[in-house]
């Protein structure tokens, strides 16, 4: 009995041991060198075996246990298998190649497909009903625990695209990946490792949380446990930060409407970050601009401010780009429903940015310049394409004199991609501001129906 107890312990210790998000149904990246790892004993060779190739890839567990191999794949496809042999096999099945996109943020893209009590998500019911076609979709979500050292694994598991998987996975990067799939006709993974309320210093590691804050651990204290510096990256990067993917999608910001003025800086600095630790400095990083919403602050600009951050952070990011969501905010929710066109938005831009399709106007348009001439000021425009001209004047704008007072103005389309803006209550204008209000209304959109992002040709922080 105690030489079977022994062999059986020995088996045990053996026995490959992989991490939660390598695992039966996953999806890898097409044509790259994708990482797969996980544990053996000590000076044991593993071998890795995939059923889309006759090579073999070899590795030695170190004194740690640790081991990793980087695989070749072919283009999408599958389903396949893969042994992991240290002499004892270990086989995982149903493995799709294809896209793999890591999706994080705050509440709003943790928020389910199922929404959250009283706040429901647009078409929910329609795609859950048809969440089951999309069986080549495939989602996994990270646990949601903080941690004050890094992680090695994670809780979850790969699930098939059905109506129970899809209720509980973010909306956002839902709809994100149906629409990949719709386009691109490839297999989809997507990762999701998400928390509400959360800061963004909280996704990145302190030494890089402190180029952009010397003093950013002096808040810690103040911070619940998901907030303080690094717990989250620790907790929630960390431990899917080997797995080989395409891109990043993120929707974060209101937790730092506080701090706006390190927006932009704390983006490039976290997404410099996650590039280096996955090796791959090109990988994409797309992003949503806050949404509208009734903040309670006095000058009633915080959130455009922090929009503000947001826009500068592309020219900040290499291989970057913006879903705008001027137009479906909520006064009555910072959760807005529309998460099918924050979806379809960010899958825009990775389909023209990352994928190459042509045809559609992906980006929304960006203030350029400004020039005054008279009683009026011209403001020029960034963008894929003309706007739609609406049946009326513009909603939204403002324009100032020399006494930085912000009156409502009358706005019309001028000519190429420029708004031609004026007020009776300013002769002789020096400031115009478009949806500069932490509630507005949006009027500028391209002729994809995606919204301009609000702007300011001021730096009047204090004015209202």
């Amino acid at each position: 009995m105690t030489v079977l107890m022994l062999a059986s312990a020995l088996t045990a210790s053996a026995e490959v041991r992989l991490p939660a998000v390598i695992g039966n149904g996953m999806v890898l990246q097409q044509r790259s060198e994708a990482n797969l790892w996980g544990k053996a004993a000590p000076g044991r060779k593993v071998i890795v075996e995939p059923s889309w190739s006759r090579q073999k890839y070899t590795a030695t567990a170190g004194a740690d246990s640790l081991w990793q191999v980087s695989v070749a794949t072919p283009g999408a496809g599958g389903p396949y298998a893969i042994v992991f042999d240290d002499g004892d096999r270990l086989t995982l099945d149903d493995i799709l190649i294809g896209e793999v996109w890591i999706c994080t943020g705050q509440s709003n893209m943790e928020m389910p497909m199922q929404g959250f009590w009283n706040e429901p998500v647009n078409r929910s019911l329609e795609t859950l009903l048809d969440a089951g076609r999309y069986d080549r979709l495939r989602l996994f979500t990270v646990d949601r625990v903080p941690a004050s050292e890094p992680r090695t694994d994670c809780n979850g598991r790969w699930q098939v695209s059905t109506s129970a998987s899809a209720a509980d996975f973010s909306a956002t990067a839902y709809f994100f990946g149906r629409n990949l799939i719709g386009a691109l006709d490839v297999p989809v993974g997507l990762i999701s490792t998400c928390r509400g309320a959360t800061r963004i210093e909280t996704w990145m590691d302190v030494p890089t949380a402190q180029t952009v804050d010397p003093g950013v651990l002096d808040s810690d204290a103040s911070q619940d446990a998901f907030n303080k510096t690094a717990a989250l990256y620790n907790g929630m990067i960390v431990p899917v930060q080997p797995f080989t993917a395409r891109g990043f999608i993120w929707y974060q910001g209101e937790a730092n409407l506080y701090n706006y003025p390190l927006y932009a800086d704390n983006m490039a600095a976290m997404v410099a970050l996650w590039r280096e630790r996955w090796g791959d400095d090109r990988m994409a990083f797309y992003y949503v601009q806050l949404a509208p919403f009734g903040y309670d602050d006095p000058q009633g600009t915080a959130l455009p401010l922090t929009i503000e951050q947001q826009v500068r952070a592309l020219d900040k990011i290499p291989h970057s780009g913006i879903a705008s969501t001027t137009d479906i905010g909520a006064a009555e929710t910072i959760h807005p429903r529309y998460k099918d066109l924050v979806g379809q938005r960010l899958a825009a831009v990775a389909l023209s940015r990352t994928y190459g399709m042509k045809g559609f106007p992906a980006m929304p348009h960006r203030m350029r310049s400004v020039r005054f001439e008279g009683d009026r000021a011209i403001v020029d425009f960034e963008g894929e394409s003309g706007f739609v001209r609406p049946a009326g004047t513009l909603a939204g704008f403002e324009i100032a004199g020399a006494d930085r007072k912000f009156h409502p103005a009358v706005a019309w389309l001028g000519a190429g991609n420029t708004v031609e803006v004026r007020s009776d209550a300013v002769p002789r204008p020096v400031a115009v501001r478009y949806a500069f209000r932490n509630l507005c209304e949006a009027s500028l959109f391209n002729a994809s129906g995606i919204p301009a992002v609000p702007f300011r040709t001021d730096d009047w922080d204090d004015v209202r």
